[in-house]
């Protein structure tokens, strides 16, 4: 008798590349796991503006995921403007309210966040930015996008 196996491969993204921007150690290391998890390539996790603005001047990254609270004098607006000039899609993944900073970014993602919902904030993101489709609706998730660069 032969059984199917299901395939634990992740499907091909075109946003692999990830810089996550957070200064709680914890709520960091909770990014990384889900993200490593869903097969995203984690370039860097740091927590100041000044440590993003250094990786995005040096490394290929398709998308930001940020908290708007970060430590250093740059703060997440800077860091989500620096990386929609360079046209590198933000997500923010924050529990302020996104103000101007929205005008960067797909979308916002309301922390405390639910089991999945970074990833699916992601991929929702990758739906409509790489795939021209719609979204599907993420609990918590705010989009603004069609403002986001093509990645």
């Amino acid at each position: 008798m032969f059984f199917s196996r299901r395939s634990n491969a992740v499907k091909r993204s075109c946003i692999t590349r990830l810089l996550v921007v957070e200064d709680d150690p914890l709520v960091a290391f909770d990014h990384e796991l889900d993200l490593k998890g869903a097969g995203y390539t984690l370039v860097a996790t740091v927590n100041s503006g000044e440590a993003a603005v250094a990786v995005l001047a040096e490394d290929s990254i398709d998308a930001v995921v940020l908290d708007l609270h970060i430590a250093g004098t740059i703060n997440g607006e800077d860091v989500a403007r620096l990386a929609f000039d360079r046209g590198i899609a933000v997500l923010l993944v924050s529990g302020d309210a996104p103000g101007p900073a929205s005008q960067y970014a797909f979308g916002h993602l309301g922390k405390p966040l639910h089991h999945g919902a970074l990833v699916g904030a992601l991929r929702a993101m990758e739906r409509q930015l790489c795939k021209g489709e719609a979204p599907r609706e993420v609990g918590g998730l705010t989009i603004f996008a069609p403002a986001a660069p093509d990645v």
